[in-house]
């Protein structure tokens, strides 16, 4: 896994969006993704997919669906990485850190719940970040901007 560098220099923001806790609000997030990604399809299926399944822990384990609490998402780029930043207001959680490592060997009846999803998220992303701040959660996601061509 590559390292982005910290803070991005020179970034273009293609999107904020503030969710509300629920998940029926992803649907409309995923046509918003589509729309600022428009160029590099390829690239909107892995941010939804990576987001569907970061919100969708986030608002049943972190808020627990709180239906008034809020998730605000923003994407932007550089001329070589794509940023995707989650922030929430649940307790202190890093999935990258904490989730349990899916059982990828046991049949899929066998396996226990928990750790998949975030086991893909770190699988199609080229870095990914946890941290708490003190007023919430902050997921960090970088993808690599290959040249097309």
């Amino acid at each position: 896994m590559s390292r982005a560098p910290l803070q991005l220099k020179h970034t273009t923001r293609l999107l904020d969006y503030r969710l509300a806790s629920r998940v029926e609000e992803i649907a409309p997030l995923a046509q918003a993704v589509s729309r600022a990604l428009v160029q590099r399809p390829d690239l909107a299926f892995a941010v939804n997919l990576c987001l569907e399944e970061l919100i969708t822990n986030i608002i049943q384990h972190g808020l627990q669906g709180a239906p008034d609490r809020y998730i605000h998402i923003r994407i932007s780029r550089s001329d070589e990485w794509l940023e995707i930043k989650l922030k929430d207001d649940a307790p202190p959680f890093d999935p990258f850190e904490q989730a349990p490592e899916p059982s990828l060997d046991a049949e899929v009846e066998e396996r226990p719940m928990g750790g998949l999803g975030v086991h893909l998220v770190k699988n199609m992303m080229d870095d990914v970040r946890a941290f708490y701040d003190g007023s919430g959660n902050l997921i960090v996601l970088f993808k690599t901007l290959k040249r097309q061509g």
